[in-house]
């Protein structure tokens, strides 16, 4: 069952980074679902009691600049040498649309999230900038 975005979330036009694999990947499908639509197991984890956490699970993760996204890459890498594994080995850009659905404030470290409407195409929107390593 999914999980309202909560009520500050809006619609708005920014442009986006986010960690995405290469096509010939074989997680490239995954490249625009939410962790918990991914695995839903991990709703029973530790991260994800309480319902805020499971709500931002069924949300996805972008970044408002180039820099900020790759200052986060290198600090998920010196705790995790592998994490491009797990979140990807490129990065994307696009423009999120007030069409595409609601989006978060911008953090001070420039992560936002977005639940994004049903039959919003990100993947169409998006492509790749730059390798992570």
């Amino acid at each position: 069952m999914f999980s309202a975005p909560p009520f500050d979330y809006t619609s708005c036009k920014r442009v986006a980074f986010r960690f995405v694999f290469e096509e010939t990947h074989n997680n490239y499908k995954n490249n625009f679902l939410p962790v918990l639509i991914i695995k839903p197991a991990r709703q029973n984890g530790r991260r994800f009691k309480k319902d805020s956490s499971k709500c931002h699970g069924y949300a996805l993760s972008f970044f408002d600049t180039l820099e900020h996204i790759r200052k986060q890459y290198a600090e998920l890498k010196r705790d995790n040498p592998n994490i491009s594994d797990i979140i990807g080995t490129h990065i994307a850009q696009g423009i999120i649309e007030k069409e595409d659905g609601v989006v978060s404030q911008i953090d001070n470290k420039g992560h936002f999230s977005l639940h994004s409407f049903s039959d919003t195409q990100l993947p169409k929107k998006f492509r790749i900038v730059s390798s992570l390593d």
